[in-house]
């Protein structure tokens, strides 16, 4: 009778498993762009990208490419920002689809 009780969690264990399965979606959402300068078509390196309502964030790479991953369903709001561009806020609906921002220098 002990033993039964010991073991009586491996039990809850796959209705615990499929309960979350129907919080979070299969995978997370991977959302690909890049950031160019408005004014002269170039790349733009180290711009800060955060979803608003979640703790993802990326930076872009030298080549203005940035890719960042959410649990978060869609429609979700990016934010991006570098101290030389205005900030820009952009709503993903498609994280298929890839990003090119255009960010305009600050005056």
């Amino acid at each position: 009778m002990n033993r039964i009780h010991r073991n009586s969690w491996l039990i809850a264990l796959p209705a615990f498993i499929l309960h979350t399965s129907e919080i979070y979606p299969e995978r997370p959402h991977t959302i690909a762009g890049a950031v160019k300068n408005s004014a002269t078509d170039k790349y733009i390196e180290n711009v800060y990208i955060y979803i608003t309502s979640g703790e993802e964030e990326a930076l872009s790479n030298n080549k203005g490419a940035f890719t960042i991953s959410t649990w978060q369903d869609l429609p979700v709001t990016l934010v991006i920002e570098h101290p030389v561009y205005k900030k820009k806020k952009i709503r993903i609906t498609d994280a298929s689809q890839y990003q090119l921002i255009n960010l305009d220098p600050k005056p």
